[in-house]
């Protein structure tokens, strides 16, 4: 483990594994159920979560890890049989990206002004605009 690594992305990587290293389908009660199905049984379906990967844990329960965009986190749900979320843990996504997180150009919807990029460069917007 990185020396620098935050105790929330340490905690996340010591229970689920490293993101993407879970798997994309998970079984049920012997029924094979994608992330993207998981999450509409949760009601975690929005259009800012985004799947990661998912697994079983040792006690029974199951695990989903996504992305929250409103958040800019990465959020792993545990649940049970009876798809009841029983737990919850994030850490933000600057934990992953480090120094890169200030390169992205994060989208944003601003009522007032429409949708604009974090970060642009403001001096070569279209002119007259």
């Amino acid at each position: 483990m990185d020396p620098r690594m935050s105790i929330s992305r340490k905690t996340i990587e010591e229970r689920y594994g490293r993101i993407g290293t879970g798997r994309k389908v998970l079984f049920l009660d012997g029924v094979p159920m994608s992330l993207k199905k998981m999450s509409r049984k949760l009601m975690l379906s929005y259009e800012d979560l985004i799947p990661i990967d998912g697994g079983n844990l040792p006690d029974g329960r199951f695990w989903l890890r996504f992305y929250d965009g409103d958040q800019r986190k990465v959020v792993v749900i545990e649940f049970d049989r009876e798809m009841e979320i029983v737990g919850e843990t994030g850490a933000d996504i600057m934990d992953w990206l480090g120094e890169d997180y200030f390169r992205i150009h994060w989208r944003v919807f601003c009522p007032a002004g429409g949708e604009e990029w974090l970060g642009a460069d403001m001096s070569k917007a279209k002119k007259g605009g």
